[in-house]
């Protein structure tokens, strides 16, 4: 029910939202990074937000942990900042700062407390939550792909959460997959609206965001974290690491990803989404399953997913070439 409310809130909040920002000329134009041909409204995931906020309110008393209200502070900054640079792009430098001032108090509030690993461990703790939130940024432009992505992965969480006795994580997770969920109908197959910076940023955020809660309780370990996420974190992460490797200039926008090369050679987005998510379900879900079921072996079950997964990327980078 909880999916299905924050499906239908998130759906009326992003129509609205569509029919603002065609009436403002808040557009995404075709440019270096996008896969798509035509200007297209964006600025949905602030109605995304929006609902997940709106829900979580109406569901507090059933949602008791304090740093699930941190994350949503958080991803209400990143979506409004988002929502700017949509309109005005700001400077790499800005968005940096403000990732790490709403990831500080996972920080300060989570990891040290926990775990008290001293000061390089908490640095090396606000580089992977920025890493997860800017990866999931990158992996934001064929229609489709970061909503279905946020979509399994809340669902993912909202299990493993409800099969822990974790009532709260799992409803927020569901909240998160719901919203989500209601965005899809106008993003895919072709995209009516885009969720920009002000929905990718912030849903890279919440999933980093719940899976450290996750993995604070002892609920899930830091191998199934990296499985939920595997695709993203491999696809933007190898890219990245290429273009560094190419002397080239890694930070500025491109169309070096497996899924915007494959688009760039003549696949349709949703044949796209469709080998990602065929990838999620026959390969990643059952990945999951079995780390949950011997916890021993979950750190060599997510290497082997990474080989895996790497080694297809590298396969369809060699097949594919580059596309600047």
């Amino acid at each position: 029910m909880a999916f299905l409310f924050s499906a239908a809130i998130s759906y009326v909040l992003v129509s609205l939202v569509l029919r603002l920002a065609l009436r403002s000329g808040l557009l995404d134009y075709p440019g270096p990074r996008q896969s798509h041909e035509h200007p297209t409204p964006t600025g949905a995931g602030v109605a995304i937000v929006a609902s997940i906020v709106i829900v979580s309110l109406l569901s507090r008393e059933m949602i008791e942990t304090e740093m699930w209200w941190v994350i949503l502070a958080g991803m209400a900054v990143l979506s409004v900042s988002g929502w700017i640079d949509d309109r005005k792009p700001l400077s790499s430098l800005l968005r940096l700062v403000l990732q790490l001032v709403v990831v500080f108090p996972l920080i300060a509030w989570v990891v040290n407390p926990v775990w008290n690993p001293g000061l390089p461990w908490l640095v090396f703790w606000g580089l992977i939550l920025v890493g997860v939130i800017n990866a999931y940024n990158f992996m934001d432009g064929s229609d489709g792909m970061a909503g279905f992505q946020a979509v399994f992965s809340g669902l993912v969480m909202s299990i493993i959460f409800m099969g822990a006795g974790a009532v709260d994580l799992a409803l927020a997770a569901t909240l998160f997959a719901g919203s989500f969920a209601g965005f899809l109908p106008l993003n895919f197959p072709r995209a009516r609206i885009f969720m920009g910076d002000s929905g990718s940023v912030p849903a890279g955020l919440c999933i980093a965001g719940l899976l450290l809660l996750g993995v604070s309780r002892g609920i899930i370990s830091i191998p199934e974290s990296f499985l939920v996420l595997i695709l993203f974190l491999v696809d933007s992460g190898l890219t990245l690491l290429a273009r560094v490797i190419r002397r080239e200039q890694w930070y500025t926008a491109h169309k070096e990803h497996i899924y915007q090369r494959l688009i760039g050679h003549g696949w349709s987005h949703s044949r796209v989404l469709l080998l990602y998510q065929a990838i999620n379900i026959v390969l990643v879900a059952p990945a999951l399953m079995l780390a949950r079921m011997y916890p021993d072996l979950a750190w060599t079950i997510a290497g082997v997913m990474f080989l895996l997964t790497s080694t297809g990327w590298y396969l369809a980078s060699l097949r594919l070439g580059v596309r600047n």
